[in-house]
């Protein structure tokens, strides 16, 4: 899609722009890719929540980026893509709830940007990712194996790093649309170091909590939390 001038990032090609109805209300969904990425019909999404009658827009483009651009504390997540737990609901995240949280929270406060990257699996993909849960059950190419192992583990036993995600199209974005700063909805001070690293703000790390985690989801967190990020529960 060959949007007009009034929406640039520069390293991202912008792929479509539409209104989306989501539990009643209207956000704006922007598909993107980084430049050279070909992502077919799997880009980046962004959605894009703003008091605005978007529907009377003749250019929507420039209202887009009229309405974000010089903004300040805007509410936003970056959340990569876990299919289990944001489709499917699984209880061995909070991935889920991250998501319809902040979600919510940016309704509430009438502005935010929520950046969906596929980075499924901590950026290992969805295959690599569905090998290392059967390892934390247990499993290995359907067999029962020695041990079970932690979730970090089970990415260092396939050979991955631990998380091997990376941010810079979610911080490409975020000056493309000309945000002077962002309240980021997070506990991981990586996501944090590579927005600042790439000359965003960061007012505020923001925690969205729902009462009932699993066992699971706990032990998750317990790990995340040992190498370093910030819960403020």
């Amino acid at each position: 899609m060959d949007l007009p001038t009034a929406m640039t990032a520069e390293g991202l090609n912008f792929i479509a722009l539409t209104p989306v109805e989501i539990d009643h209300r209207l956000w704006i969904c922007l598909a993107f890719e980084e430049e050279g990425a070909q992502m077919g019909d799997h880009p980046h999404l962004a959605m894009l929540y703003a008091r605005q009658d978007w529907l009377s827009a003749s250019d929507l483009p420039a209202t887009v980026a009229a309405a974000f651009a010089g903004r300040s504390n805007v509410v936003t997540r970056i959340h990569s893509e876990c299919i289990l737990g944001d489709a499917f609901g699984s209880s061995m995240c909070d991935c889920g709830d991250q998501m319809r949280l902040a979600m919510e929270e940016m309704v509430s406060g009438g502005e935010g940007i929520f950046i969906y990257l596929r980075q499924e699996g901590r950026g290992i993909g969805l295959r690599n990712k569905l090998d290392c849960l059967a390892l934390q059950y247990g499993f290995s190419h359907g067999r029962r194996g020695p041990r079970r192992y932690s979730s970090d583990g089970a990415n260092l036993a396939m050979g991955f790093q631990v998380d091997e995600r990376h941010y810079a199209s979610a911080a490409g974005l975020l000056k493309g649309l000309g945000i002077r700063s962002v309240r980021l909805v997070t506990g991981n001070p990586t996501k944090i170091a590579d927005l600042k690293a790439a000359g965003v703000e960061v007012t505020q790390s923001v925690d969205l909590w729902r009462n009932g985690a699993s066992a699971r989801a706990i032990e998750e967190i317990k790990e995340k939390v040992a190498r370093g990020y910030i819960y403020h529960r």
